[in-house]
């Protein structure tokens, strides 16, 4: 835990350092037709973007998360079920 604490520190060190040493170029970014950022640092856009690629990508992974999940339940529930199933039909043959 404290590992994982310090490598995220480390990482998150690194990148405000790589931010605050490439303040230039600035860059404009134009968000919507109308909406324009001016004076960016083109460092900043670039992380950003990144932060966003992998949130869309864990967004969209959740649905194939959530069904593999729902599926590993059910296949549970299955087991449980016919692992019963054995223990009852065996003490009704006990008691004939």
């Amino acid at each position: 835990m404290i590992f994982r604490l310090i490598l995220w520190i480390v990482i998150i060190l690194l990148i405000v350092f790589f931010v605050i040493f490439n303040v230039e170029p600035r860059v404009q970014v134009h968000l919507f037709p109308g909406a324009t950022l001016e004076n960016i640092p083109l460092a900043l856009v670039i992380i950003i973007s990144f932060i966003l690629g992998l949130l869309s990508g864990v967004i969209l992974s959740l649905s194939q998360i959530i069904k593999y999940k729902l599926e590993i339940r059910k296949l549970q529930k299955q087991n449980k079920w016919k692992a019963e199933i054995p223990s009852e039909t065996k003490s009704e043959e006990e008691t004939n």
